[in-house]
C-alpha cells in the first residue's frame, strides 16, 4: 500500500477545506540512554512562533484551504498586538511567510513585522519555498533582511546564526536555491558545521530552525517529501548536541523525537486553529505551549465573529466531502449518520491533542469498518489507520531539560 503524505492529500482538495488543522503530535519515544545531558552556559529566553503565514494583501474571498486567509491582514495585525503584549524576547517566523514572494506582500508583511521591532522585539525569520514562488529573491533581500540582526551570515544563502539571551539561533534558508527546495548547498553545509564548531565550544545552546522538516516523521516514507534533503545534516547536528529543532512546512502542529533531538512543527496560524507558539529556554530547560491567537481582545470590532463565518463555511464544504463518499458508497442513512459521527470524533481528538487517548475508542467503534469500506481507497482510509495504530502524543506542548 502506498500511502500519499498528509499536505498532498490536503492540496488535492481544492474544492473543500479541512474542518481543523491535523496534529502530528509528540512521538513516544524515550531518550536513549547513550546520549548524556550536556552542559550549557545559563540562557533566558522567550519568544512568539509562527510559520506558514503565506501572507498576500491580496486575498481571495474564500480559500479553501486557509480558512482565514480573506481577514489575513486583520488577523496578522491581532497576533502582532498580542505578541507585543507578551513582550517576548523575539518574534520567530520558519518560513513561507508570504504566498509567493510578490513584492508588495513583502514589503507590506515587513511594515507589519517592523511594528515588533519597535517595540523592542527581535525578528528571527527563516525563507521557505513559497518566498521565493515569484521567481526573485530580491523582494525578500529588500524588505527582510533589514529586519534581522545577524552575527554571522552564510554567503551562499540567506542562512545566519543569532546570538541572544544566551542562545545560539541558526535561522537557516533551506529553500535559496531556484532549482529546488529543502537543500543546503554545500558552501551552506561547510558554513554550518562550522558555526556548530563555535556554539560547542562556546556551550551555548542551540535553537535551529529551518522551514522543511528535519525529523518529522524520519522513518516513514509518507513524510519523506517534507525532511531538508542534505545527507548526514542531522547526525552533524546531534553530534554538535543541537537538542531542538523548530521548522514548519506541513501547515500543522506537531512535536516529534529522533535519538534524543525534539523538532516542534509550527501550525498555519491563519487556519480555524489560528495558534502560535511560546517558546521558553532558561537554566530549567525547554518548555512550550501553544496559545490562540485572541481576536476579540486584539483584533478588531466583530473580526471573532467574521473568522467563526469563514470556518463554519470551511466546516461545511469539508463535512461535504464525506457525504459525498458515503452516498456514492451507497451506505444505508443510518450507516452515514455513524461514519460521519466518527470521522467528525477522529478530526477532533486529531485537533485538540488528544488522539493517543481517544485511538482505542475510535478503532474499535463499531462504525469504523464501516468507515474504512467507504475511506480506504480514498487516501483518507490508510492514513487514519495509520495515525490510529501509531497515536501521537500532545503537540501543542514540549518540556525537557538541556
Amino acid at each position: 500500500m502506498t500511502f500519499r503524505p498528509l499536505l498532498d492529500i490536503i492540496l488535492s482538495m481544492k474544492h473543500i477545506c479541512m474542518l481543523v488543522s491535523i496534529c502530528l503530535l509528540l512521538c513516544a519515544c524515550a531518550k536513549p540512554a547513550q546520549q548524556s545531558e550536556n552542559t550549557y552556559e545559563s540562557a533566558d529566553f522567550t519568544a512568539a512562533v509562527i510559520s506558514d503565514l503565506h501572507y498576500t494583501c491580496t486575498p481571495s474571498e474564500f480559500n479553501s484551504i486557509v480558512a482565514l486567509e480573506p481577514l489575513g491582514k486583520e488577523v496578522m495585525d491581532a497576533l502582532i498586538a498580542q505578541v507585543i503584549d507578551l513582550d517576548c524576547d523575539a518574534l520567530i517566523l520558519t518560513g513561507d511567510n508570504t504566498n509567493n514572494g510578490k513584492e508588495e506582500d513583502v514589503r507590506e508583511l515587513a511594515a507589519k513585522l517592523q511594528k515588533v521591532r519597535d517595540a523592542g522585539i527581535e525578528v528571527i525569520m527563516t525563507a521557505g519555498n513559497h518566498d521565493y514562488g515569484a521567481g526573485s529573491m530580491v523582494p525578500y533581500e529588500q524588505y527582510f533582511l533589514p529586519l534581522l540582526e545577524m552575527d554571522e551570515k552564510d554567503e551562499s544563502s540567506f542562512s545566519y546564526v543569532k546570538k541572544t539571551h544566551g542562545i545560539m539561533v541558526f535561522a537557516m534558508d533551506d529553500s535559496h536555491r531556484e532549482d529546488s527546495s529543502g537543500y543546503y548547498p554545500e558552501k551552506t553545509m561547510r558554513w554550518l558545521s562550522d558555526q556548530l564548531a563555535k556554539a560547542s565550544a562556546s556551550k551555548s545552546p542551540v535553537l535551529f530552525l529551518s522551514h522543511h522538516n528535519l525529523i518529522s516523521g524520519i522513518e516513514s516514507p509518507m513524510y519523506r517529501s517534507y525532511l531538508i534533503q542534505n545527507e548526514g545534516l542531522v547526525n552533524m547536528l546531534k553530534e554538535a548536541g543541537v537538542r531542538l529543532c523548530m521548522s514548519g512546512h506541513q501547515h500543522n502542529q506537531a512535536v516529534y523525537e529522533h535519538e534524543g533531538m525534539y523538532e516542534i512543527l509550527s501550525g498555519m496560524p491563519f487556519s480555524n486553529a489560528h495558534t502560535f507558539g511560546i517558546l521558553t529556554i532558561d537554566e530549567e530547560g525547554v518548555s512550550y505551549k501553544t496559545e490562540e491567537i485572541d481576536l476579540k481582545k486584539y483584533g478588531e470590532e466583530g473580526l471573532a465573529e467574521k473568522a467563526d463565518e469563514f470556518i463554519a463555511r470551511q466546516s461545511e464544504a469539508f463535512n461535504s466531502t464525506f457525504v459525498r463518499l458515503c452516498e456514492e458508497s451507497g451506505v444505508s442513512e443510518e450507516d452515514k449518520k455513524e461514519i460521519l459521527d466518527l470521522i467528525s470524533r477522529f478530526f477532533d481528538a486529531s485537533s485538540r491533542g488528544i488522539l493517543k487517548q481517544e485511538a482505542a475508542d475510535l478503532h474499535n467503534d463499531p462504525a469504523y469498518d464501516k468507515m474504512q469500506q467507504v475511506l480506504w481507497d480514498k487516501n483518507y482510509g490508510p492514513w487514519i489507520e495509520e495515525l490510529l495504530k501509531n497515536p501521537p502524543m500532545d503537540g501543542s506542548s514540549l518540556q525537557f531539560h538541556w
